[in-house]
């Protein structure tokens, strides 16, 4: 592979376009602007169907209460001031925008404008640089296949799709920075305060920027400068706790035993007397490297501008514990938006000595890139887009409803719509929650939304709260549950129940069946209503492979059909049939669960796979209930027991 591109000509003003080059440019433009309105557009609607979580929750809530006189919001879900997550201060000045259009899908748009204004950016700089290494022709197809790289890598979708992060807006500000210092102009410095004012995340960008420039002999001192003024700032805010949400802590297990406090210093010891651990960790990450940058065509990392930066960002996310950084999302966006560039100065630089050989590599690029695109695009809105219309419509009455002042708790998967207020948490699994009193509110999801509770965990919160929590029971429909609840004088926690079991039915009807919820809380039940299909269904545990048994207390005039399914697999593993009850029955029957089936997030296909996350602990076994119709079925809960449980909290999978 080749390693490093040489440097490009002396500094000075880019040369203009000209001819055939000066066409592919302006259609550049126009393949990012209708991009754009891509983005634009699906932004819209997964704002407008509930699909945004917690870290949208965490920037909304942050950007309603700045524009609203609390200058330093508390995060609610974290427990201390907002700017110590990432100390992206950014936020206050970007506040301003609510008063243009006070709702948060206006973040969502401006996520949307950063990364298509980085891309922007990158494809300029690629025609300069194709411009340079081979002026005419040749540079027209060289600036179209970064084009195609800028513009069909799947990822910078998925990306945009998970909610708002300020990694968006500083990659804008790293790709102004990037492009200026490469072609030796002063005014890179003027980037160098937005984008530290994106945070600690950014300052990495910029010493890797700066870095990139003490490669060059030309910009050497620049960047040097760069580079300490970025590695300082990661310094100082260590120092003041202000990344909190991304401290050095968090790679201390690559420095081998724990030794007190954890410093730079003794994080970069034990890294240099246990390098085996860093090696180990990125082997085991190894096709989330080869996915996050194939699209990008993978030869941008032989770029002398851009190698730092890209090694510095494949460190920080594939040498993180939190196995949800190896997924292609906004950390990874400087690979997305700056490689292409690369790729294409390395294309530039072997046209100029085997054009045929160049055009063959090109033409090897563009396919594959197209190829990770055609695998993976059509997954997107599967895996971003859980919530229904039906459901979104629902929880968007709930919204008007919630008072100003109330406190939300709510299922993570869709919480985000509902943070604009002081106080707001997110039902992320089970454990405890701290309440700040009066006046609460949970809505809750237990089968849509990207969720990281589990359904029995959730199904399990909706029955205490409707009985030994009494709390008022205000909507229920679409597979929404939402309740109101004023917690007793000297109540400051709730929580949240784990796989418990046996679980009511009553929450979860099947498309045969209806909730009947009158009486005392214990006779809530599932009726029939006549027709064929599942009465009750959705009865799921998150459990370990392994032998159970199921039991299910039921009542039915005619036969029904108890079955438990592994809905990982997709496979029926016990049914027993039913033929008629003498009142309220408890069927009871082994379940055989022994065979593992794969659910992490990895799929796609030969070189185009992607293995982002490993198999959530266990598989879903689903307990249902089928009717033939024409017969009265009640079903009251359905228990797994045996086994071993899995109630620790589990990260969402896209």
């Amino acid at each position: 592979m080749i390693t490093a591109a040489p440097p490009l000509a002396a500094p000075g003003p880019p040369p203009a376009p000209t001819g055939v080059l000066r066409k592919v440019r302006r259609i550049g433009y126009a393949v990012l602007a209708l991009q754009f309105v891509g983005f634009l557009t699906w932004s819209t609607l997964l704002y407008q169907r509930f699909a945004l979580s917690l870290d949208f929750a965490q920037y909304n809530q942050a950007w309603f209460l700045i524009t609203h006189g609390t200058l330093n919001p508390i995060d609610s879900l974290q427990g201390y001031p907002w700017w110590q997550d990432h100390s992206a201060f950014v936020l206050w000045p970007l506040a301003l925008l609510y008063w243009v259009w006070p709702h948060g899908l206006i973040m969502l748009w401006l996520q949307d404008a950063c990364v298509v204004g980085a891309e922007a950016v990158a494809f300029t700089w690629v025609c300069e640089i194709a411009h340079r290494y081979r002026p005419g022709r040749d540079a027209a197809w060289i600036a179209g296949a970064g084009l195609a790289l800028l513009a069909a890598d799947p990822w910078t979708w998925w990306a945009v799709s998970f909610d708002f992060h300020v990694e968006a807006v500083a990659v804008l500000f790293a790709a102004l920075l990037v492009r200026d210092l490469a072609n030796g102009h002063r005014r890179a410095w003027l980037w160098v305060a937005p984008l530290l004012s994106c945070g600690d995340v950014s300052a990495t960008y910029l010493a890797g920027c700066g870095l990139g420039g003490m490669l060059m002999s030309r910009t050497r001192l620049r960047g040097a400068l760069m580079a300490g003024v970025g590695v300082g700032v990661i310094l100082l805010i260590t120092l003041v706790h202000g990344n909190l949400g991304s401290g050095l802590q968090t790679y201390g297990y690559l420095a081998g035993p724990p030794d007190g406090q954890l410093s730079v210093a003794g994080l970069v010891k034990g890294i240099a007397f246990h390098p085996v651990g860093v090696l180990r960790a990125l082997w085991a990450k190894r096709l989330s490297i080869w996915a996050n940058l194939a699209p990008t065509g993978l030869l941008g990392v032989g770029f002398v501008w851009l190698l730092p930066i890209a090694v510095i960002v494949v460190l920080a996310n594939d040498l993180h514990p939190n196995l949800q950084f190896a997924i292609p999302l906004f950390q990874w966006l400087p690979i997305y938006a700056l490689l292409p560039v690369g790729t294409v100065a390395v294309l530039g630089w072997l046209a100029r000595r085997h054009r045929r050989m160049a055009l063959l590599l090109t033409s090897l690029v563009v396919a594959q890139s197209l190829a990770w695109a055609a695998v993976w695009a059509p997954q997107i809105p599967g895996r971003w887009m859980r919530v229904s219309s039906a459901t979104a419509a629902t929880l968007a009455r709930i919204e008007t409803r919630i008072p100003a002042y109330a406190e939300v708790i709510a299922s993570q998967g869709l919480m985000g719509r509902f943070s604009g207020r002081a106080v707001v948490h997110g039902l992320l699994g089970p454990g405890r929650i701290q309440l700040s009193g009066g006046e609460i509110w949970f809505v809750i999801t237990p089968l849509a939304g990207v969720e990281s509770q589990s359904t029995a965990s959730a199904m399990a919160l909706v029955a205490e709260l409707a009985g030994p929590l009494h709390a008022t029971l205000v909507t229920h429909a679409n597979g929404v549950w939402a309740f109101r609840w004023h917690p007793s004088a000297g109540v400051r926690t709730i929580t949240v129940p784990g796989e418990s079991t046996p679980l009511a039915a009553w929450p979860t009807p099947g498309t045969a069946g209806r909730a009947v919820m009158a009486g005392p809380v214990a006779d809530w039940h599932v009726t029939s209503i006549g027709g064929q299909g599942y009465v009750a269904d959705g009865l799921a545990w998150q459990e370990r492979p392994g032998r159970y048994q199921a039991f299910v207390t039921l009542s039915a005039t005619g036969p029904v059909n108890v079955e438990v399914w592994n809905d990982t697999g997709n496979t029926l593993l016990a049914r027993r049939s039913v033929p008629v009850t003498t009142g309220v029955e408890t069927v009871t029957m082994p379940v055989d669960a022994t065979t593992a089936y794969d659910a992490s997030a990895s799929s796609g296909w030969g070189p185009f796979r992607g293995d982002f996350l490993p198999p959530l602990s266990g598989n879903r076994l689903e307990v249902r209930v089928w009717s033939p119709g024409g017969e009265t079925v009640n079903v009251y809960s359905a228990e797994l027991v045996g086994g071993s449980r899995n109630d620790s909290s589990r990260l969402p999978v896209p």
